[in-house]
């Protein structure tokens, strides 16, 4: 089926649908495979926190296509966003059924009252940016994704590691797993602290504030997160910094999912001891490598980053449309 003849037939994909979609992403870049059972956790996160729509090509067994388009439940007066997630087969690629899937997508954002279409791109698929740019797209800001080989690093981050469990211990700062934690609101203060630190991170496309019940869901139902890797900081008695690494339940490579600190803390070199916590521990689990997506315009968490030795693999480039509502 050359890419030129191809004619898409879509479908409403349901959960059911995530290992597929999960093989599709990983025939993309067979370095970064999709855990299908962590897909299947954000997609049910997604319909419950968000609206969504999906549509999925199947042929012989296989996704070939795939269209996902959701946003945020917008509060009142904000400005309406939504997320386009257009894929398609390599071997199957042109122009124009990838514009097909794009306009799948905002159709349904326009249905919804979107203002702005949102896609994000790996910069090493120049394909899909162009066709995106034909569209009307324009890069509005950039992630970074980064790796950190484990192997190589083995030595140095675990010396590190013990150089930061000293300075924190000097600063009366005490990182343990939430697993070992006895406070019983321990839960509540990681949430208070988790919100605070993440209203922070640079973005232009705005996020709900989740309850704590619902942040609860997200994080604690998680497959690929346990409390036992969920490090947390604690000065006194309250928790003033968290790092936790999700790790694949069937297959792929472990991510950073989250390091934060709250504002008042800042500076003093938290963060860094977490993270360096959390990836010794992927070390000493028999990880090779750790991946990790940040903000370009997030400089502190990105110096962390060079000092432990990540390795830029690809910028992320965030490109967004109006859609003329």
């Amino acid at each position: 089926m050359p890419g030129s003849i191809f004619q898409l037939e879509l479908r409403p994909a349901t959960v059911e649908h995530a290992g597929l979609v999960a093989d599709l992403e990983s025939a993309r870049d067979p370095n970064e495979p999709r855990d299908p059972v962590l897909l299947r956790h954000w997609w049910r996160m997604a319909d419950e926190l968000e609206k969504t729509k999906r549509y999925i090509d199947v042929r012989d067994g296989a996704a070939v296509a795939y269209v996902a388009a959701s946003h945020e439940l917008w509060n009142a007066g904000e400005k309406r966003f939504g997320v386009v997630r257009p894929l398609l087969r390599r071997d199957l690629w042109s122009g124009t059924s990838y514009g097909e899937l794009v306009r799948i997508g905002e159709d349904w954002l326009q249905t919804e009252t979107a203002v702005t279409a949102v896609a994000r791109v790996r910069e090493d698929f120049p394909d899909e940016i162009a066709k995106l740019e034909e569209l009307g797209y324009r890069e509005d800001r950039r992630m970074r994704m980064s790796e950190l080989d484990l192997v190589a690093n083995r030595d140095r981050i675990l010396g590190m590691r013990e150089e930061a469990r000293r300075n924190m211990r000097e600063r009366g700062v005490e990182i343990r797993p939430l697993s070992e934690d006895t406070d019983p609101d321990r839960v509540q203060k990681l949430y208070e602290m988790w919100i605070e630190s993440e209203q922070d991170i640079p973005t232009t496309v705005p996020w709900r504030l989740l309850t704590i019940d619902e942040w609860k869901r997200f994080w604690f139902e998680n497959p690929a997160i346990g409390e036992e890797r969920l490090w947390i900081a604690r000065q006194g008695s309250a928790i003033v910094g968290a790092s936790v690494l999700d790790c694949p339940v069937v297959r792929g490579v472990p991510w950073t999912a989250y390091t934060g600190t709250a504002r008042a803390v800042r500076g003093r070199g938290i963060a860094r001891a977490l993270k360096y916590e959390s990836i010794g521990q992927a070390i000493e689990a028999g990880f090779t490598r750790v991946r990790t997506n940040n903000d370009a315009d997030n400089p502190p968490i990105l110096r962390v980053n060079e000092e432990m030795g990540y390795r830029l693999v690809t910028p992320i480039v965030e490109l967004h449309r109006s859609l003329g509502q």
